[in-house]
């Protein structure tokens, strides 16, 4: 036979009988185990038995099933998306003693304070809190960009926060004493407003750093009508005052001509807030009362003029008061050199103030002679004795300028900024002690509110960043957790169990048996149910009202579609999906009628961030398909119904009417819950007859109002006795109610939510006494009311506006008016920097024309220009949604301005896989349809 002969096609040896006798030994050695008996009578098995079974594995594979790529032993892949420091290692680093920690966290109360930091991107908040690391952890101050709590991959590649982190650290006053402060930092960026709401709920006052060189900008003031509109107490931080001096080259007289314009600013925006006259700390924001810090993150220094007057009286051989000296260190103070005194008399500008002559100006001669420092040079050790009392070792003075200047701000401020802060802390933050008593906590022995999750390094699970407000919890505690729907439904809560809680330190956590009244942990065991948010009690407690949970998704109008790449790793996706909805808070997942699995985000960086974690954080590589980008719509009308038409089934009539809601105040009210279903009739007929004129009648009759507050739309009764049946009405208001909330949520024209509509029901008819109340025709009767009631008011869609914070140079501004008039934009205003070359521009785009624009203003400008693009309204898309005239093209946009409402509506429909067109026909009787027809008032 030859060679060929004997191997079939596959290369299989067909001649059995010609095996040698050694290599049969070699099988006959060792005998594999008997095979199972479920693969006896399986000829097709193929069984790998030439390995040692004691040392391997025997593999049975089945002909039937599925083929993938994926190997037949999965290797184990520890996903890790997040720094994490072992907790052995980040107790060693501390310079104090943990356990001293926990047991002031448990016994004193009274010296906890938590506060949330916040500014905008690039103010420098994560690297401030850098400088307290240094001060509390032995970290190795050489290594670059520490930013300690930046620890999701995302954020150390982007060098820019996008999740808020907490950190517990006890820090020393000017007397030593050392007190807890839990602090909160939260991200600067737009998009990721979400996280600062979350926080701020948890917290009895917030630092608010600004950019000394850019001021306070409308991000700023975003952030500050949140604060005033919690009542918080506000410590400002002036930060990256070294680029006013080494950038800016400001002279130290317009130095402090700039540092004041910005407080100014700070107070002007708080004052003319619409929640200032219920703000309880109206006391001005001013240096003189130590609640204003002037930093520089970059050469890590931070003080106040309490800390630079305790520094001099320190250093100087004639004790100086302190008050009276820090009294006369800011405002129109002069001092006159020489007579030595202080007084308010300028003498026509031929005096310095004294913040120049005794801040400004040593800090100038510190930057200059540092920065000329040359060897043999000895003024810099001079000036550092003389006004510091400060020697450095004469190595110190051989390194680069930079570091130089870095270690002399360092040596100089470091002790004095760092306590001054705290003591500003503890008296300008009240201590949970004295926290003004919320609704619900004295009636429970244990309540903490959940502000958010917080996945673990590998995403494999979360725990809850919780605010303890009463009693205590231990580990093994059965706790009863309430989700973000229990004031609705009674039934939305669980039992579960803590197995472990922890101070969050950042990058890491130290494990606590137990804590009490006041803190801010991290707890394990209990998230469950949790997505948004949550109220945590004892299993004793029934819980009349749970923390409510925010509005995240507000600002939520940038979409997308995902789907795997491989249909079989649906589940995975899915996973991930689930995931996301915990760990994002603005996000919203949903599934369309199609069966898309749909993302919706405030941005497309939050968007950039979600899917990120979706392939890689939540799953090892997930290869998906995204969709285009695309934007949450929504429906309203023009103008009231044109007629009334009865809406029938069976013995039943409904006739309901739309029009739309034209009172801003209103839809202001509804949106903010100012007028909310949870008040009494009489409290919701007084605000609508006062504030919005309604008459007593009208105010009365109001019966709901959508869920959806990002959507508002209310239901009134206004039927009449006598002309309809009130009494069955009444019966199944629930009923009714129920169908409104249906059709509300998912209009006719592309199943979105109708927003600023009011619909009355006119009429309700039945023909015999003997109703019976069936909820599967009633809903969906008055849900095809609420269509037919739009439909005939001249309905049209709503698209989303962004509104553009755009900090840039003045040869960016004309970069930026090119790309907005491509985009359907424009510049809204323009605002000089003062001391700057920067303007601050404020725009707005049409959100479904804003994919990119980012990055083109970004690329175009040669990255002299940044902006921020945040959901600001809602406008009208021109044109009739319902105009068959307009032509729609398949695979471009309209040229036609007026065909833009139909050509977002059939394409939306057609993505959505909602056949035909949304006609009054699919839900009135077919007479009354061929009489309106007739009569032209239907196309």
């Amino acid at each position: 036979m030859d060679d060929d002969d004997m191997y079939d096609e596959f290369g299989n040896y067909l001649g059995g009988d010609q095996m040698d006798s050694d290599d049969e030994s070699i099988y006959l050695q060792e005998k594999p185990e008997q095979i199972p008996s479920q693969f006896e009578n399986n000829t097709t098995a193929l069984i790998k038995h030439d390995v040692n079974i004691n040392q391997g594995e025997i593999i049975y594979v089945q002909p039937n099933d599925s083929i993938t790529e994926q190997p037949v032993i999965q290797p184990n892949i520890e996903r890790s998306m997040k720094v994490e420091i072992e907790e052995e290692e980040t107790d060693s680093n501390l310079k104090y003693s943990s356990t001293y920690l926990k047991e002031l966290m448990n016994n004193s109360p009274e010296r906890i304070r938590n506060v949330s930091i916040l500014g905008n991107t690039g103010s420098g908040k994560t690297s401030l809190i850098d400088q307290l690391i240094y001060y509390t952890h032995k970290v190795d101050k050489k290594k670059k960009n520490l930013r300690y709590l930046d620890n999701h991959k995302l954020e150390i590649d982007r060098e820019m926060s996008i999740k808020a982190s907490s950190i517990t650290l006890l820090l020393p006053d000017v007397r030593d004493k050392s007190h807890v402060i839990n602090i909160i930092d939260t991200p600067g960026h737009v998009d990721f407003n979400d996280e600062v709401l979350a926080t701020l709920h948890g917290v009895e006052g917030v630092i608010l750093v600004l950019d000394a060189v850019e001021g306070l900008t409308t991000r700023d003031e975003i952030l500050i009508h949140e604060i005033v509109k919690l009542n918080l107490p506000i410590t400002l931080i002036l930060n990256k005052i070294d680029s006013l001096i080494l950038e800016l080259r400001l002279p130290p007289n317009d130095t402090y001509l700039k540092l004041e314009t910005v407080i100014e600013d700070v107070n002007e925006c708080i004052r003319t807030n619409e929640h200032y006259k219920d703000y309880i700390h109206k006391g001005r924001i001013s240096p003189e009362f130590n609640n204003v810090f002037f930093s520089s993150a970059k050469y890590e220094f931070i003080f106040n003029l309490k800390s630079f007057t305790k520094m001099y009286s320190d250093n100087q051989e004639s004790k100086t008061h302190e008050d009276e000296f820090l009294s006369v260190l800011w405002g129109d103070y002069y001092l006159d050199e020489e007579n030595g005194s202080i007084s308010s008399y300028s003498n026509k500008g031929k005096l310095e103030r004294s913040f120049v002559s005794f801040i400004l100006n040593p800090i100038y001669k510190i930057v200059t002679y540092t920065l000329t420092h040359e060897t043999g040079d000895k003024r810099l050790s001079t000036l550092l004795w003389e006004n510091s009392k400060l020697k450095l070792h004469k190595k110190t003075y051989n390194e680069e300028p930079q570091m130089l200047l870095k270690t002399v701000f360092n040596n100089i401020f470091s002790d004095y900024g760092n306590k001054s802060l705290v003591v500003t802390i503890q008296k300008n933050v009240t201590s949970p002690l004295e926290v003004t008593k919320k609704q619900g906590i004295e009636f429970t022995s244990t309540i903490g509110q959940v502000l958010k999750l917080v996945e673990s390094s590998n995403g494999k699970k979360f725990s809850a960043l919780v605010r303890l407000y009463k009693g205590s919890l231990k580990t093994g505690d059965k706790v009863k957790v309430y989700g973000e729907n229990y004031n609705i439904d009674k039934e939305n809560f669980k039992i579960e169990t803590i197995t472990r809680i922890s101070i969050p330190q950042g990058r890491s956590d130290i494990s606590i048996n137990e804590v009490s009244t006041g803190n801010i942990v991290l707890i394990e065991g209990i998230d469950s149910i949790i997505k948004k948010g949550a109220t945590i009690t004892d299993i004793n407690t029934e819980l009349a009202k749970s923390f409510s949970i925010l509005a995240y998704s507000r600002n939520s109008v940038f979409k997308v579609a995902v789907e795997p790449y491989k249909p079989s790793e649906l589940p995975l996706l899915l996973d991930a999906l689930r995931k996301i909805d915990k760990s994002y808070l603005s996000s919203i997942i949903n599934v369309e009628e199609n069966g898309e699995h749909i993302i919706i985000a405030p941005g497309e960086l939050y968007m950039d961030c979600i899917l990120h974690d979706v392939r890689l954080f939540f799953n090892d590589e997930l290869q998906i398909r995204v969709s285009d980008p695309m934007v949450k719509f929504s429906e309203t009308c023009i103008d009231m119904s044109f007629t009334k038409i009865p809406i029938k089934i069976n013995n039943m009539a409904i006739s309901v009417i739309a029009e739309p809601i034209n009172d801003a105040k209103l839809i202001h009210n509804l949106e903010t819950e100012r007028i909310n279903m949870s008040q009494t009739k009489k409290e919701i007929s007084t605000i609508l007859k006062t504030e919005h004129g309604w008459d007593v009648l009208a105010a009365r009759s109001l019966w709901s109002i959508s869920s959806d507050l990002n959507n508002p739309s209310i239901l009134q009764d206004d039927t009449l006795e006598g002309e309809s049946d009130k009494t069955i009405l009444n019966e199944i208001k629930e009923l009714v109610v129920t169908g409104f909330q249906w059709g509300v949520n998912e209009g006719p024209l592309i199943n979105e939510p109708i927003r600023n509509v009011k619909f009355k029901i006119l009429d309700f008819i039945t023909t015999t006494d003997d109703i019976q109340i069936n909820s599967a025709q009633i809903i969906p009767i008055v849900r095809n009311s609420i269509y037919t009631a739009l439909l005939l008011a001249q309905p049209r869609l709503l698209e989303p506006v962004y509104k553009i914070i755009t900090i840039c140079t003045y040869k960016s501004i004309k970069v930026l008016e090119q790309l907005l008039n491509k985009r359907r934009g424009y510049i809204d205003n323009k605002r000089e920097i003062p001391g700057t070359p920067l303007f601050e521009i404020i725009a707005y785009v049409l959100a479904i024309d804003s994919f990119g624009f980012h990055s083109d203003l970004k690329f175009h400008s040669q990255k002299q220009a940044k902006c921020q693009l945040v959901f600001d309204g809602w406008e009208i898309v021109p044109g009739d949604p319902l105009d068959e005239t307009k032509q729609v093209s398949k695979l471009k946009p309209v040229d036609d301005e007026e065909a833009l409402s139909r050509d977002f509506m059939v394409k939306t429909r057609k993505r959505k896989g909602i056949t035909g067109e949304p006609t009054v026909q699919k839900y009135i009787d077919n007479d009354i349809y061929i009489k309106l027809k007739e009569r032209n008032l239907i196309q």
